[in-house]
């Protein structure tokens, strides 16, 4: 399913239910907010679920940073190509007698760096550094060195953008090419889709969903994107 075809399942539900259309920024942004809620709700269970993990994996992204990448110990994860949304885990590696070892890094609080850096009992070191979170994107790993790692973060899914040209000053005409589609699996299209309607109080069954599809076989339904 395209975007034009997206819009069109949205248009054709939202004008049985309230007779009206809704316009292509309207659409866009309604379809965002349907993707950005079902990211969050598989992000909750992401830790525990293969599923989710496999939904999710369009958008984990790694970036591999060196010494020179890290100043004093600060990875500085881009913010965008991709869109930077949030971390899922640093690690670090360093060679030891032709052998390279990796130490995940874990992330602690700021009241408790001091202690942990104070520490003789459990000393920081390279082989076993810590982290906090500066900024959205920005790690502060200690001991204050230049590290040899990978950062592994989610993406932001991308806006969907719904590009066309208007004929006779009134007929939309959907331009595949210039368009940016969704960049979900296409099984999740249609969760997404019912998450967008959700959101402004149409609940669709699963028969709705399969009436839908009937109609476009039997009757080449083609919906309304209004400017």
């Amino acid at each position: 399913m395209d975007i034009s075809e997206a819009f069109d399942f949205l248009n054709f539900w939202i004008n049985k239910n309230t007779g009206a259309w809704y316009t292509i920024p309207e659409l866009t942004s309604l379809v965002d907010g349907g993707q950005i809620s079902y990211f969050t709700d598989k992000k909750a269970i992401y830790a525990t679920s293969q599923e989710a993990k496999t939904i999710l994996s369009p958008f984990r992204k790694v970036y591999d940073f060196t010494p020179t990448d890290t100043p004093n110990g600060v990875v500085t994860v881009p913010l965008t190509n991709p869109e930077f949304l949030e971390i899922l885990t640093i690690r670090t590696s360093y060679s030891i007698s032709n052998h390279t070892v990796y130490n995940g890094v874990p992330f602690v609080n700021e009241d408790v760096i001091a202690s942990k850096l104070s520490s003789q009992t459990d000393p920081v070191t390279v082989a076993e550094p810590i982290g906090e979170q500066l900024s959205l994107n920005t790690f502060q790993l200690y001991p204050q060195v230049g590290y040899t790692g990978r950062a592994v973060y989610f993406s932001r899914p991308i806006v969907p953008v719904f590009a066309y040209t208007v004929i006779s000053g009134r007929v939309i005409v959907y331009d595949p090419t210039n368009s940016v589609q969704l960049q979900w699996k296409q099984t999740d299209i249609i969760p997404i889709l019912l998450k967008s309607l959700q959101s402004i109080g149409i609940n669709l069954s699963s028969d709705d969903v399969s009436q839908f599809a009937q109609m476009r076989t039997q009757s080449n339904f083609v919906g309304q994107n209004r400017l």
